[in-house]
């Protein structure tokens, strides 16, 4: 039994676009946090 499998180009573009979005929010968020931190209160939770 085969299943034909069509993915639109639309739905390839939308996944990498919140895929991407995602990840830059939540790696260049906490970076301009930090860096708004003097070096000795960055590191006082560690």
């Amino acid at each position: 039994m085969e299943i034909p499998v069509k993915i639109s180009w639309s739905a390839i573009i939308v996944a990498l676009a919140f895929s991407s979005g995602v990840g830059l929010f939540f790696s260049l968020y906490p970076a301009a946090y930090a860096a708004k931190l003097s070096p000795v209160e960055a590191l006082r939770y560690e």
